[in-house]
């Protein structure tokens, strides 16, 4: 019992790393620039597409002008696709790791 209690405790230690927290936060700095506009697209995606229906995620790809076409059969995932097209069609410089996590702190604001 002694062994697993101490490989927890290690488990432990290395996911609160100072070095893990400098990650984090790195990431989070990449993605700060970003989070207005970003916002900006997840509330109106939120906005539109309450029940998550087929018909409401054509009507988001159309209002913000890109392709109706989602890989997903996750209707979540699916909106989340619109609205990473449209922040590439905006922002089309911007690395896809820098646009995913942008889009996961706004969501995460929205709620």
């Amino acid at each position: 019992m002694k062994s697993f209690l101490n490989k927890v405790a290690q488990l432990f230690s290395r996911l609160l790393s100072r070095d893990l927290w400098s990650k984090i936060f790195a990431g989070i700095e990449a993605a700060s620039p970003y989070l207005e506009t970003v916002y900006q697209v997840v509330q109106v995606a939120a906005a539109m597409t309450p029940t998550r229906s087929d018909d409401e995620l054509i009507a988001l790809a159309e209002h913000f002008g890109v392709p109706a076409i989602w890989r997903s059969p996750d209707k979540g995932e699916a909106i989340r696709e619109i609205v990473r097209a449209e922040i590439k069609r905006r922002l089309p410089d911007l690395p896809d790791s820098v646009i995913n996590r942008a889009i996961e702190l706004a969501v995460g604001a929205l709620k």
